[in-house]
């Protein structure tokens, strides 16, 4: 089962969401991420979190509308994208998409790219994504899809990850043991074709589709 979450950075452009929404089995709004869907004229399954964000009058809009709630107090530990989470999780979802949260406060990108690994860790396909990025963490191997030229970096999540192998990308690497302090930085590497692979032997790696 497919989610889609929204959460309350800004979003500039939504034409990227409609790709990600097409085949959705259930739209969770994480408080102010109730925006987003009003903007995209869909209506979300549920609503969570302590509501100190999301517009009064959206809110309203969708009680009326019978659209489930579930209201949080705002001292608690979770963050509001982690509780659209953990509700998915609940529903029975295998593949999250997390819009809505890259944005200005560095803290919450941060928090929510770490919310990859706690999915990673239950089994479950992740990616963080906005108009400019496409995050996902892997502890294997992936493919990515985009087109020549499109940029794509890689970041240790663990301190080493070892075997990374790169192909179809201008700048290779094969069997590489990438660590965080490393002298090689390898962001901005270049798709050769409309097809890239990113495999690693061991850890966890983030990789990031992205464009300036």
């Amino acid at each position: 089962m497919k989610a889609v979450l929204f959460a309350g950075a800004d979003i500039g452009d939504y034409t990227f969401c409609h790709a990600y929404l097409q085949d959705a089995d259930i739209i969770i709004c994480c408080d102010g991420g109730v925006r987003h869907t009003k903007a995209l004229g869909i209506q979300p399954q549920y609503i969570v979190g302590d509501f100190d964000s999301a517009p009064p009058e959206i809110l309203e809009e969708y009680r009326r509308q019978g659209i489930v709630m579930r209201q949080v107090p705002t001292h608690k530990n979770e963050t509001d994208m982690q509780l659209g989470m953990l509700l998915a999780l609940e529903l029975g979802a295998t593949e999250l998409i997390l819009l809505g949260g890259i944005g200005d406060r560095l803290d919450h990108t941060l928090a929510n790219a770490h919310l990859l690994l706690y999915l990673l860790k239950q089994g479950v396909k992740a990616v963080l994504v906005n108009e400019k990025n496409r995050v996902e963490l892997i502890d294997h191997a992936t493919t990515l899809h985009g087109k020549a030229g499109d940029l794509v970096s890689i970041i240790p999540l663990s301190m080493v990850v070892r075997g990374v192998t790169l192909e179809g990308l201008e700048y290779p690497l094969v069997h590489y043991d990438l660590a965080m302090d490393d002298a090689l930085i390898a962001v901005s590497n270049v798709m050769l074709s409309d097809t890239a692979t990113v495999t690693i032997a061991d850890g966890y790696l983030f990789v990031m589709q992205t464009r300036d």
